[in-house]
């Protein structure tokens, strides 16, 4: 009998499952469970194992949009409190492994390939070297992949989403201040998010059509709001220098990877406009920032692979 693992994206609306034989990162039952179904994530895991007529597995994998420090464990964008024990307990697994869902993606990196990823510049490493995983969406997620000298891969979390949004212009300038509450620091994903996408928006309409950030987004893709297609022009060019800020304090010679729901709806402009000279502008270290690949990864469910990496490495 085929031995399986459970895989889980865990996020604040919804949880996402698959099964995978240990060892591989083929994926497969993929399923989608609305998070207002249930009334916690032990719940979640058992209706979906149930559901799948799965009585025992070898492991789990569970990644979820949460620090993982300390004994119980919660989701920043839902009131559900767990434990790594009450959690394998319930995917009936022998063996289980709890992520922060960009640890999860950060180890799905070297398992990424083809149509999973859109390369935007850059060249291809010939060897293994440190990459970058960032994810604007909710937040502002952000963690590193280094290569280990007797081979594998270390995932080292980040808090890209914290730090002071990178202004370069006058006009920038007034818009952060426009968009900042006296005495309350203004940070990068105060702006590089969905909900900063519609802050930004709001802060430079006369008359603010749009009500919500896909609104937002479609109307300055479809060039139908001239204040929407400035927000998501800054919104470019922020996100690119961020992240060519973290490339270059990180080396990440291995590639800078974009996660989340809103890069793969911007790619074409990604591609077109201005993010990869704003990504690159590093002065006289511009040189070390052109062969550094960007990817905008297009697979929908990168976490899995991450956590079917995890699953391979447990003992």
């Amino acid at each position: 009998m085929t031995e399986l693992a459970l895989v889980g994206d865990i996020g604040g609306t919804n949880s996402r499952f698959g099964l995978v034989e240990p060892g591989s990162t083929r994926i497969r039952r993929v399923e989608v469970l609305k998070n207002n179904n249930f009334g916690s994530l032990e719940e979640s895991i058992g209706a979906y194992v149930k559901m799948q007529g799965v009585s025992d597995l070898t492991a789990a994998a569970i990644a979820v949009a949460g620090p993982i420090e300390g004994e119980t464990v919660g989701l920043t964008n839902r009131d559900w409190t767990f434990t790594r024990e009450s959690l394998r307990k319930a995917a009936l697994a022998h063996k289980f492994r709890l992520l922060n869902d960009f640890e999860a993606l950060a180890l799905s990196l070297p398992h990424l390939e083809g149509d999973d990823v859109v390369q935007i510049g850059g060249e291809t490493p010939a060897r293994p070297a440190v990459k970058i995983v960032m994810g604007p969406g909710t937040g502002l997620g952000m963690a590193t992949l280094a290569p280990l000298p007797t081979g594998g891969w270390m995932a080292l979390p980040g808090e890209v989403g914290h730090i002071t949004l990178p202004v370069a212009t006058r006009e920038e300038f007034d818009w952060r201040s426009n968009m900042t509450k006296p005495g309350v620091p203004f940070e990068s994903e105060d702006a590089i998010t969905g909900g900063g996408l519609l802050l930004m928006y709001r802060t430079i309409a006369d008359k603010p059509a749009q009500q919500t950030p896909e609104e937002v987004l479609q109307a300055a893709l479809a060039g139908t709001d001239a204040a929407a297609v400035k927000t998501l022009d800054q919104f470019i060019t922020w996100l690119a220098r961020i992240a060519g800020d973290a490339a270059m304090t990180m080396q990440a010679r291995g590639g800078v990877y974009l996660a989340g729901g809103i890069a793969p709806s911007i790619v074409e402009k990604l591609k077109t406009g201005s993010f990869r000279t704003v990504f690159q502008e590093k002065g006289r270290l511009a040189h070390v920032m052109r062969p550094i690949p960007v990817y905008v990864i297009v697979d929908k469910f990168p976490a899995f692979k991450g956590c079917a990496a995890a699953i391979a490495d447990l003992r």
